[in-house]
């Protein structure tokens, strides 16, 4: 037996030397440190939610992707949309966002200061120790500053101030006029 048991400590200790071999003069995965990782998991001091508010009221036929119509399921339409509005998009993919849900959200927590706590408590119940990935609605977006857009220009103002006003380029504030025949048709 003492033999089979050197023999495996030497292949062990082989198969180490292997690995570091294999791995020389390769940079060391780098890993984030954990203030970083947490950072990643703040939220913004959001005021206002102009989205929210539009997929309540006008915006209310848009569609939205699936993983915020399982949460709008939840705690409504107008409180996902929050959410995605409030989270921060983090990382080399600037179109993620990343929500942590904890199994326990207490009253001071930035997801109550979005939703409210009884949202957040039925989120909690629903989706709690998850880590959520929150598109960034474009649908949705496309029809607010269509909607936007078309308001503006129903009101005397040219396609220059339409883009200032929505921080766009003119390029694309005329395609959003020319969509608006589309959304006008869509939005309630």
């Amino acid at each position: 037996m003492g033999k089979v048991e050197d023999l495996k400590a030497e292949i062990k200790m082989l198969r180490g030397l292997l690995d570091q071999s294999q791995r020389a003069g390769r940079p060391a995965p780098q890993r984030p440190a954990p203030a970083e990782v947490a950072a990643q998991l703040d939220l913004p001091d959001v005021v206002r939610y102009p989205l929210a508010d539009f997929a309540e009221g006008r915006g209310r036929t848009v569609s939205l992707p699936e993983s915020v119509e399982e949460i709008a399921e939840v705690i409504g339409r107008g409180l996902a949309v929050r959410l995605v509005e409030g989270t921060r998009a983090r990382g080399k993919r600037r179109w993620r966002r990343q929500l942590y849900v904890p199994a326990e959200i207490p009253e001071e927590h930035r997801i109550v200061s979005m939703i409210g706590l009884d949202a957040a408590r039925r989120l909690s119940f629903s989706h709690g120790n998850c880590i959520l990935e929150l598109p960034a609605c474009h649908a949705l977006r496309k029809a607010y500053l269509a909607d936007h857009a078309f308001r503006q220009w129903d009101a005397g103002a040219n396609i220059t101030e339409i883009a200032r006003e929505l921080g766009i380029e003119p390029k694309t504030a005329k395609g959003l006029l020319d969509d608006a025949g589309y959304w006008r048709k869509r939005l309630g």
